[in-house]
């Protein structure tokens, strides 16, 4: 067996990413992407996490509110704007939420509070504006603003969606 030396094993490397160089080329990002922006700042004490959650559909009841499409990641616990990344299939989706949750509290339907959901700049609480996310395609600058001072409650959510 014949042992293989370091300018061979280079030469090996070279032409192993030549080979392959559309491969290394990045996947694109599909999803959903924007700013959250705080217009008052969660209270670190009693929150357990603040996330935004995706909905194909406007939920109906409150068993269609645990029926989310996806969460982001655990977003930043203050008051400076934070930029976040939903990672989502093709398609249309009708709402995006600020969701808050209540340290200690395990309890889906009593610890979920929204702070607010996508409006096109028209304000925490306005009504709900769907976006739709192309494949391999980035629906960017789709900015959020939350008001934790004014959490809604899951039936005071359903009250405000129902027509």
């Amino acid at each position: 067996m014949r042992k293989l030396t370091f300018p061979g094993l280079l030469a090996l490397g070279a032409a192993a990413l030549w080979g392959c160089a559309d491969g290394l080329e990045p996947i694109p990002f599909q999803g959903v992407s924007g700013t959250l922006a705080y217009i008052s700042a969660p209270d670190s004490a009693t929150t357990d996490w603040v996330r935004l959650a995706v909905y194909r559909e406007l939920p109906e009841t409150d068993t269609d509110l645990l029926d989310f499409e996806a969460f982001s990641d655990d977003l930043p616990i203050g008051d400076a704007p934070a930029p976040y990344w939903v990672p989502l299939e093709a398609g249309d989706y009708a709402w995006l939420v600020v969701v808050w949750k209540e340290r200690g509290n395990e309890n889906p339907l009593t610890a979920l509070r929204a702070a607010g959901w996508y409006t096109a700049g028209a304000g925490p609480f306005e009504l709900p504006v769907g976006f739709m996310v192309l494949a391999e395609g980035e629906t960017g600058e789709t900015d959020v603003s939350a008001d934790f001072d004014n959490m809604l409650t899951i039936d005071e959510v359903l009250a405000f969606l129902s027509p």
